[in-house]
């Protein structure tokens, strides 16, 4: 079961009355143990300065003693330094009884303290001696069971005083604490309100204090918020509405271009089946007319290629052509490809480079042969200088990454965002004589996505590398 938690106002009325408690009981037991020897020490030093004051009276200590019997109730016997009376006390406690001495303490000047009671009495008095200068000794009696009576009775009185105090002080506490955890308690409903997004309510505490200036402020937080909250979600729906509106052009684009695509592909067949036509009922001697279809031919060509890449682009970017994984080596799906490769490359004059691999990956081969393709033919047109191209493999977690790496110049900073962007083509006089369109790398990327992968490039000193992954093949 679940224990519950005290709340601000029972915690804060435990604590200052737990407080309150411990002080009163406190004072109160330290009253009780002390309280008996504070008086046994004033009356200690009452005795010592009425044994003073006989001492610097000289002759007329008569009537000094006489008084101090009289106002202070204590016996006094002087002495002189045979031992002989000079003043033997009018109220002697304890004379011509034997004495029992229970307690002594003596001064460093040569007097003493002794608790004394009279055989067969339980009374009990203090008695203080001292021996004066000129030789007489001097004793004061007084009764110690009153000042016991007195402590007691005080004890009991400041005991009683004490527990009337703690009740009262609990009655004040508890209202205090009430009064003040009652804001705090409403500006915690008041936030969790809040938290919960409902600003409907407010904090009504009119204080000038610290915590009037917190209710008043967590009022302006509520509005900001609920403010700050509704034009977000004004902006939410118009970005939503707008996210839409950008996804039905994305769909109409996709479904133009396939359109498009599908549409183009028979009259531009129909255009070279002509010119091939027309081409073949010529005379040889008419060259320019030959000439002229086969500039017809070979533009078909151009244009065919272009809407067949468009459709490829179109199916990998809508997701239609979903790829069918299996697992194979990466060394033989290289070695495949520059084999195929190897008359652009002697044509193009570029030296490849590649030192094998035993990486094995779970991918659509057919697929990620368009993208290697897409990514070394693009590499042998920009290959410069040495014309060297290099391509490696490396294993990064559960993924294989293959690089390829050609000599040349870096991309630009203004390129680099519009790389696989569709129909984009950094060096535009180049890749028009190169009869490509800007589909190539746009349809890797497409590809890796669809794969769940990766795709990418690096500027070198000396060239660039481009790069893409491949998931690991599963272990058996």
């Amino acid at each position: 079961m679940k224990r519950r938690k005290l709340g601000i106002r029972a915690r804060f009325f435990l604590e200052v009355g737990a407080i309150m408690a411990v002080c009163l009981i406190g004072i109160s037991i330290v009253n009780s143990q002390l309280l008996e020897s504070v008086y046994i020490w004033n009356v200690e030093r009452s005795l010592r300065s009425m044994a003073q004051q006989v001492e610097l009276s000289g002759d007329e200590y008569f009537y000094l003693l006489s008084e101090f019997e009289r106002e202070q109730g204590v016996s006094i016997d002087l002495y002189d330094e045979n031992d002989n009376y000079l003043y033997e006390g009018s109220g002697s406690f304890v004379s011509g009884n034997k004495l029992n001495i229970i307690s002594r303490k003596e001064n460093d000047d040569g007097s003493y303290f002794n608790v004394v009671s009279a055989e067969g009495s339980s009374t009990q008095y203090i008695l203080y001696g001292k021996t004066f200068d000129n030789g007489c000794h001097i004793e004061i009696t007084t009764q110690k069971d009153p000042i016991q009576e007195n402590a007691s009775i005080a004890t009991r009185v400041t005991t009683t005083i004490t527990v009337f105090t703690l009740v009262l002080a609990l009655v004040f506490i508890f209202d205090y604490s009430r009064r003040f955890t009652k804001p705090l308690i409403q500006m915690n409903e008041v936030m969790e309100k809040i938290a919960n997004l409902d600003f409907s309510t407010k904090t009504n505490i009119e204080r000038k204090d610290e915590i009037g200036t917190l209710s008043r402020n967590i009022n302006k937080v509520s509005d900001s918020l609920d403010n700050a909250l509704t034009e977000l979600r004004e902006k939410n729906a118009q970005l939503e509405e707008d996210i839409e509106k950008e996804r039905q052009l994305e769909r109409m684009r996709q479904e133009f271009v396939s359109s498009a695509s599908h549409e183009l592909k028979t009259p531009i067949a129909i255009i070279r089946g002509y010119a091939e036509g027309l081409k073949m009922n010529l005379e040889e001697k008419d060259e320019s007319a030959i000439e002229y279809c086969d500039i017809i031919m070979r533009e078909s060509d151009k244009m065919n290629e272009l809407v067949l890449n468009m459709l490829e682009q179109s199916l990998y970017s809508s997701g239609v052509k979903k790829p069918e994984e299996e697992v194979f080596s990466v060394d033989g799906y290289i070695r495949d490809f520059l084999k195929s490769a190897t008359p652009i490359f002697e044509e193009k004059e570029i030296t490849v480079k590649y030192d094998g691999t035993d990486a094995v990956v779970f991918a659509d081969k057919k697929q990620m042969t368009t993208v290697l393709s897409n990514i070394v033919l693009n590499a042998c047109s920009h290959a410069k200088n040495e014309k060297i191209i290099e391509i490696s493999a490396e294993k990064n977690h559960n993924f294989i990454k293959l690089n390829v790496f050609n000599t040349g110049s870096y991309i630009d900073d203004k390129d680099k965002d519009n790389i696989f962007t569709s129909f984009y083509r950094a060096d535009k006089a180049h890749s028009r004589k190169e009869g490509r369109f800007g589909l190539g790398l746009s349809i890797v990327k497409s590809i890796t996505q669809n794969h769940g992968c990766e795709c990418g490039f690096e500027n070198k000193e000396n060239g660039v590398t481009f790069w893409f992954t491949m998931k690991c093949a599963p272990d058996k």
